[in-house]
């Protein structure tokens, strides 16, 4: 006699049905993962020094601020001066440790600024490249209409994905993700 509140844990347990909500679901996903792609890919263009607005911040003052559930952060202030020679700014702030007198290049952007460096242009190009993996994940979620859990469910899905004409654009899209992710930490790390 089966006992179905194991059923669910059982590595012989049939896949569950696939569900429309579920696909939703996998769809939502590939389209994070492609707002996600647009936001770092902006973000990286500015930080090689593509963007409007850019200058130079002489650092005056650092301070630790605390944020949230104890987490502490630090920001520094000092001066903006423009590349176009326009106005110079007294209220600059930029996240990050520096040490003033520090001449830092920055762009500005939305009353904010942010830096223009080789090491901010590899982070945010890591973080697009998280988002082909999780485009991946929301294909299969969408091809398979469930959550797999157990071994055998992996399987199922795989199996099923294999009979996809998707099939080798998630394999490629794992493999990019993770070589491209792995590759952009390593400049970053070498980066200044």
């Amino acid at each position: 006699m089966a006992m179905p509140e194991l059923l669910g844990a059982s590595p012989f347990a049939p896949t569950p049905r696939p569900r429309l909500k579920t696909r939703l679901g996998g769809v939502c996903l590939v389209a994070a993962g492609l707002l996600l792609m647009e936001f770092t890919a902006t973000s990286a263009v500015k930080a090689a020094g593509y963007a409007d607005h850019q200058g130079t911040m002489t650092i005056g003052h650092c301070r630790v601020t605390r944020q949230g559930s104890g987490h502490e952060g630090t920001s520094c202030d000092g001066v903006f001066r423009p590349l176009d020679g326009g106005a110079v700014r007294t209220d600059a702030e930029i996240d990050g440790s520096y040490i003033p007198g520090e001449r830092v290049k920055v762009y500005r952007e939305w009353g904010s600024y942010s830096l223009v460096s080789a090491r901010a242009f590899w982070g945010w190009l890591i973080l697009l490249f998280t988002a082909l993996p999780v485009m991946a994940h929301g294909v299969l979620i969408t091809v398979a209409g469930f959550h797999p859990r157990t071994a055998g469910q992996f399987k199922a899905v795989r199996e099923m994905l294999r009979r996809a004409m998707v099939a080798e654009h998630v394999r490629w899209l794992r493999r990019v993700g993770g070589v491209g992710m792995l590759a952009c930490f390593l400049l970053a790390c070498v980066s200044p």
